[in-house]
């Protein structure tokens, strides 16, 4: 399964070295936009988290979110799962998840059966915490 998502992740990030870059949906979190592309493994990470209910909880001031979401790139970044606690005003839902979930720190990232991780996380420990790899 894994190896035909990653195939399937390849071919729409253009392939191989030297294919087209995926372009990127227009920006749309609180959190700053990303500094670079995503990898062909943030898209397949993002594809498999969204999949599995995954949440990354944050906040517009915080620095170490912004470094969360530079590690998945523009592309990858665009999709994630995003939910913002800091604009109770501007989001009233998304802070109201936030209070939900209890959520004391940021980034913390929360799957639907509760496990979490809480700091910026490597791609690679969010791959073996999510089951992806």
């Amino acid at each position: 399964m894994a190896s035909s998502l990653l195939a399937t992740v390849l071919v729409t990030a253009g392939g191989a070295v030297g294919g087209e870059p995926v372009s990127a949906a227009p920006w749309s979190s609180t959190i700053g936009e990303p500094l670079r592309d995503s990898s062909p493994q943030a898209l397949e990470l993002t594809q498999h988290l969204n999949a599995i209910g995954a949440r990354f909880y944050g906040a517009w001031t915080c620095p170490a979110c912004f470094q969360q979401m530079n590690l998945f790139g523009k592309q990858a970044g665009a999709d994630l799962t995003y939910v913002e606690c800091r604009k109770p005003q501007q989001l009233p839902e998304q802070a109201e998840a936030c209070k939900a979930a209890e959520i004391r720190a940021y980034p913390t990232w929360v799957l639907p059966d509760g496990r979490r991780k809480v700091g910026v996380q490597s791609l690679e420990s969010l791959n073996r915490w999510s089951g992806l790899n």
